[in-house]
């Protein structure tokens, strides 16, 4: 059985290689990136700073999304189930 390194590497760069991934885990996979670069100079060192600083700030609105998401659902199913009671 041979692995065709081409083909998954065409995958990996189109982005079909994890599309069941969730924006979770690409954030948490982003931030470990950033944080094992090393950078060379000070301008690197803080463009990686200020990249990781709005990476944190993208996963906190993220979470009051998902949050948000979450009410809204419940929110949808209480109607539902009242519209079902009416009919």
């Amino acid at each position: 059985m041979s692995v065709d390194f081409g083909k998954m590497t065409k995958r990996f760069l189109l982005g079909e290689w994890n599309t069941k991934a969730s924006t979770s885990s690409r954030l948490a996979s982003i931030k470990e990136a950033l944080g094992s670069l090393n950078p060379r100079t000070i301008r690197e060192r803080q463009r990686i700073e200020l990249a990781l600083e709005n990476l944190t700030h993208i996963r906190r609105e993220h979470r009051k999304l998902q949050e948000q998401v979450k009410v809204l659902e419940e929110k949808l199913q209480i109607l539902e189930e009242g519209k079902e009671e009416i009919v």
